[in-house]
């Protein structure tokens, strides 16, 4: 499901949300915190952060909630689970890290 209005063109989009949009639509974005250099200050004010919260969350994106996700996705017209998938890779990456430092 993407949040787009079908009536509204992608040329009334911001350019820099138009840029992360592409990014993530391609697959060149593999980790939340490619996103540090693209107009961060913006998006945090969008998901209603201060820059040091917003830094903290690409770090660690797990710390996204599903309403920053959503926010994010609506604001470049995407579906939210190609942020969740990305943010979800990371995590299991973070999990087997875990689990085999446990095993050993």
């Amino acid at each position: 499901m993407e949040y787009s209005d079908p009536n509204e063109s992608l040329e009334d989009l911001d350019a820099d949300f138009l840029a992360i949009r592409s990014l993530l639509l391609s697959g060149s974005i593999k980790s939340m915190y490619k996103l540090v250099t693209l107009s961060p200050t913006k998006i945090a004010r969008l998901l209603g952060l201060n820059y040091a919260s917003y830094h903290s969350k690409l770090v660690n994106p797990e710390k996204f909630t599903e309403f920053h996700i959503n926010i994010l996705a609506y604001a470049i017209h995407i579906d939210p689970n190609v942020i969740h998938n990305v943010i979800q890779h990371q995590i299991q990456l973070k999990v087997i890290e875990r689990v085999e430092k446990f095993r050993k």
